[in-house]
């Protein structure tokens, strides 16, 4: 056992075969795999999806069969959260369709929808909680039942735990709307939305994103300058539903030509970054904007290309690149006429990054369209497509870096190869460099099944991180230590044999990590949670075998004691080279100290008149703190605060009690933990008359401190066989003293200093350790050569 302090030392290691495997629900096998959403009866509609800000995601789809909305939300490690085949929200008469989700900040989401319970297309809206309970009104609240239809919502949050839901209705010709919803689902805008435009002709293809301040940006596709001549317009409101662009939105690009589709996303200042086709060039390109939060165009008039190679480029996706940025994706056909997926990275200055007209993330035979877009969270991003190559339409992905490097297998890896048909495909990110994709599915026939996958920051499918199944205390030590067990990576074994080790890292204060840090020492990382830094260091290394669960005996910061529990955090990374490793969840435990200080052994003490002088073997446990003493009138009294006379670190007491008393002796460590109590009524002498002694007794008779040895007397108050033997502080035999039948009386006993092989002995404390039939007694004496 050692003190509760930091200390790096010896580390002992164990395997544990014996684990059963505990995988994540997340699968591995694209052909075979992936976590269904649905698959009831009818077609599923293609699934919308968002973040849950945890590693999982939100889901929304309308099933066909009934034409009702249903959401589900599945974990980070791939488990389906609620009702199978997910929860309805909503089963209203009429239809539901085009369903958006987004997370609502504190575990559930919102959805919106258009909904034809009126005979006409309206826009609802309901909140679940995190146990996917819906809030609002059975079957949603009305965000805007005008007249005329109501189209295709989108939906993003508005920075105070509400909503902003944009859509384009058809009365009088198509027009933009947005509402702000509160968490109650109360409208905090004009009823029936805010009109962003209603200029002539028709508005429609809206994308919304919130301003971070409780306000929108919206931007559509515009037709007023003649039917079938498309621009791009936008329009800035505020918390309080005022737009504050020109009125009926801001032209952001009226070049030749047409403009469609566009799709924005918020900057790192406030402003917004809005991409889409584009064809002035006589083809179709893809062009970017900048704008700020005041209207002002921070680049080219009509926006800068990002891509105008030869051939056609259209279906563009945006995500932001998190340093004022973005990057977008799109499906391309430079090459032979066939659809290809390329991408572009373009700074806040608007000047793209990588190669000119972008880089290939998919160039294989066969077709590649449609694609979605996630940031890595590191300057990259996720783009997943439907992938043609094979017989079906598939599913692949690839990552690229913030340098435009594609990071994973040549041409993308597989996410879904399952027989049938895999396509509308969304992503978001997994909060660990990653995505998750969800898609509509064919695999179980003609109708469409909704299904989802993750993909990790590496390319693997699922979840490849090792998980710790028990952080706990090794039994029958000294504290100090405890056993950190985990399952083993999936890919720790056939067919994957891609781990080579595990490293063990302990979490450790920022200081001592800093310090560390800063002397070079290359044992050290740091993890970031919800903005929280923390700090890790490795303690040991293992080499992967191939085994489902593997166990390592680690030193702890601390260990749990009577004033707290101070649990030591640990984190287990697969390696599969230098640059790839993944991470488990860190998890915690307690070290304790299981054994407790020997019996303080050996005991003595010598009543003389009005004072008892008590001494004691020491104790040599490396973590022994102190000695309690406690006092009482008889034999079998009970220790206890009221009792106790002293807490001493050394191994003698003078006791001025005035009378002779009963005395129990324990010894504690730093952690609390008490040995077995020492008894003693010390011996004294008292003579009655001139007859025998009245009690058996033993004393120094000579100096104490001695130099060549001492003399010791021990008087019987009856005649009887006796024992008298030199001990040393440890209680070990050094000298037999005496031994034989002696009458009553007092008798000496000479010691010379030497022990029963003749050798001087060394300098020390002793003690005589007299006993007859019935009693015994102790003497101390100290030894000083």
């Amino acid at each position: 056992m050692r003190s509760p302090r930091l200390v790096i030392s010896f580390v002992v290691f164990a395997l544990l075969v014996c684990f059963s495997p505990a995988f994540a629900a997340w699968p591995h096998d694209p052909n075979i795999g992936n976590v269904p959403l649905c698959v009831g009866n009818g077609d599923q509609g293609a699934p919308s999806m968002a973040s849950d800000g945890a590693g999982g995601a939100f889901y929304a789809w309308n099933g066909t069969l009934s034409n009702d909305i249903f959401v589900q939300h599945v974990s980070a490690a791939g488990v389906p959260l609620w009702t199978t085949n997910g929860v309805p929200v909503c089963q209203a008469p009429g239809g539901q369709s085009a369903t958006v989700i987004m997370a609502d900040g504190v575990g559930g989401a919102f959805v919106a929808w258009n909904d034809y319970r009126s005979g006409t297309g309206d826009i609802y809206a309901q909140r679940v909680n995190a146990a996917g309970v819906p809030q609002w009104t059975s079957d949603g609240v009305a965000v805007c039942n005008s007249p005329g239809d109501q189209l295709t919502p989108q939906i993003a949050a508005d920075g105070s735990g509400g909503a902003l839901i944009a859509w384009a209705t058809t009365f009088n010709n198509s027009d933009v709307y947005v509402q702000r919803v509160n968490g109650s689902g109360v409208a905090q805008w004009t009823p029936n939305g805010v009109a962003l435009c209603t200029a002539v002709n028709d508005q429609s293809g809206q994308y919304v994103v919130g301003d971070g301040g409780g306000g929108a940006y919206v931007v559509w596709q515009d037709q007023r300058a003649g039917v079938g001549v498309y621009d791009v317009y936008g329009q800035h409101v505020n918390a309080a539903g005022t737009p504050l662009w020109t009125a009926n939105g801001l032209n952001f690009c009226t070049a030749t030509g047409n403009q469609v589709a566009p799709r924005i996303v918020a900057d790192a200042s406030g402003g917004v970054i809005t991409a889409w086709y584009d064809t002035r060039g006589g083809q179709g390109d893809i062009y970017a904007q900048h704008t700020a939060s005041a209207g002002t165009m921070l680049w080219s008039a009509n926006g800068v290309a990002v891509c105008t190679a030869t051939n056609d480029q259209n279906f563009s996706v945006i995500t932001a690149d998190g340093s004022g940025g973005a990057i977008i994706a799109w499906n391309d056909y430079r090459n032979a006429g066939v659809s290809d997926i390329y991408a572009q990275r373009i700074n806040g200055s608007g000047t793209t990054q990588w190669a000119a007209n972008g880089v290939a993330l998919c160039t294989n035979a066969g077709i590649q369209q449609n694609p979605a877009i996630a940031s890595d969270g590191a300057q990259g991003a996720v783009v997943a497509w439907q992938d043609l190559r094979g017989f079906n339409s598939d599913v692949f992905a690839q990552r690229v870096s913030a340098t435009g490097a594609p990071l994973w297998t040549t041409d993308g890896v597989a996410v879904s190869t399952a027989v049938g048909t895999q396509q509308l495909i969304s992503a978001v990110p997994d909060a660990g460099g990653g995505a998750i994709m969800a898609w509509n599915d064919y695999r179980n026939g003609t109708e469409a099944d909704s299904y989802t996958q993750r993909v990790e920051r590496y390319g693997q499918l699922g979840s490849p991180e090792p998980s710790i199944v028990n952080v706990r205390d090794v039994p029958a030590d000294q504290g100090g230590h405890v056993s950190v067990e985990w399952n083993a990576s999936y890919l720790d074994g056939d067919p994957y044999n891609s781990v080579a080790s595990y490293n063990v890292w302990r979490q450790a204060p920022r200081s001592l990590a800093l310090a560390a840090m800063a002397r070079g020492s290359n044992r050290w990382q740091t993890t970031t949670l919800a903005g929280q830094t923390f700090y890790w260091e490795l303690v040991g290394s293992q080499t992967a075998r191939g085994f489902t669960g593997y166990s390592y005996v680690s030193p702890t910061t601390s260990d749990s004691v009577a004033s707290g529990n101070l649990p030591t955090y640990f984190m287990i990374e697969a390696r599969s080279s230098a640059t790839a490793g993944w991470s488990s969840a860190a998890d915690s435990g307690y070290s304790v100290d299981n054994l407790a200080p020997a019996t303080p052994a050996p005991f003595a003490g010598e009543y003389l008149g009005a004072t008892t002088a008590l001494h004691w073997g020491s104790n040599s446990e490396a973590d022994f703190a102190m000695y309690r003493l406690y006092r009482g009138s008889t034999s079998g009294f009970v220790p206890d605060e009221s009792n106790r006379i002293a807490t001493l670190p050394d191994t003698g007491y003078v006791d001025a009690a005035g009378a002779p008393y009963y005395y129990k002796l324990a010894a504690v460590d730093v952690h609390g933990n008490l040995s077995g109590y020492a008894s003693l009524l010390p011996s004294g002498t008292v003579a009655v008359g001139g007859g025998a002694p009245a009690r058996l007794d033993l004393a120094v008779a000579s100096s104490n401190p001695a130099r060549q040895g001492a003399d010791f007397r021990f008087t019987l108050p009856a005649a009887g066989r006796v024992s008298l033997v030199l001990l040393d502080s440890r209680g070990r035999r050094v000298r037999e003293l005496a031994r034989g039948t002696f009458a009553a009386g007092t008798h000496p006993a000479a010691w010379d200093g030497r022990d029963d092989s003749g050798s001087p002995a060394a300098s020390g404390v002793y003690f005589a350790h007299l006993e007859t039939a019935r009693e015994s007694r102790m003497a101390r004496v100290t030894l000083v050569r």
